[in-house]
């Protein structure tokens, strides 16, 4: 029975000896965070840009940017570390096309953000709409459309100008209708089509309405 109590009391002093240890030779490590934001000259956010988290040759993890152009790396570790992004199929960096990356020194429990700003490739038709004596209309409904039906519907503004914005690579046409004060007879419409909006481009035209009755 002594024998017993003797190796269990020896038992406890061991294991309480490699607690200490453990104490003393392994303190806590509190990873790192790395916040990356991607967005646009007038701070939209960019969803959807691919992203790698790397140390040196070695990728350490891989993200997208969300809805609101944030991505997150947590259990980041301490290092020279980078991120990289690519261009999306509308969105890119003017001054990196190929590609954009920023490389930063990382110590235990850092919070880093990385920022990154991108430009939107989607192309615009600037529409002005005038009368006879060059003198801008309002008031008229301005229809934008493609093969595939209405695109977006809007009123003219005293103005006359409207801004079709944000539009993706396609064949476009702009008709303003018709109204009962002004019904731009004989079809109810002045149109204009064939206009080709490719990336990066920013088409400006005129449409001069005729004569409301004539």
């Amino acid at each position: 029975m002594l024998r017993r109590r003797l190796v269990w009391a020896g038992t406890l002093v061991v294991l309480s000896m490699t607690q200490a240890c453990e104490e003393v030779f392994t303190p806590s490590f509190t990873y790192a965070s790395v916040e990356v934001v991607v967005t646009l000259p007038d701070g939209q956010g960019v969803s959807g840009v691919p992203l790698v988290l790397y140390n040196g040759t070695r990728h350490l993890d891989y993200g997208k940017t969300d809805s609101l152009g944030v991505s997150r790396f947590d259990l980041v570790p301490e290092g020279d570390l980078g991120v990289s992004s690519v261009p999306t199929r509308y969105f890119y960096a003017t001054q990196h096309p190929d590609g954009y990356y920023k490389t930063f020194r990382v110590a235990e429990g850092d919070e880093i953000r990385v920022e990154f700003q991108y430009e939107d490739a989607r192309g615009s038709i600037a529409l002005r709409v005038l009368d006879q004596d060059s003198v801008p209309q309002s008031g008229f409904v301005v229809e934008l459309y493609t093969a595939s039906g209405t695109q977006e519907r809007t009123t003219l503004s005293e103005s006359g100008s409207v801004l079709f914005s944000e539009l993706t690579p396609a064949d476009y046409g702009v008709r303003v209708l018709g109204s009962g004060a002004c019904p731009l007879l004989p079809d109810g419409f002045v149109y204009r089509d064939g206009l080709i909006v490719s990336l990066r481009q920013n088409l400006e035209i005129e449409i001069v309405l005729p004569p409301c009755f004539t």
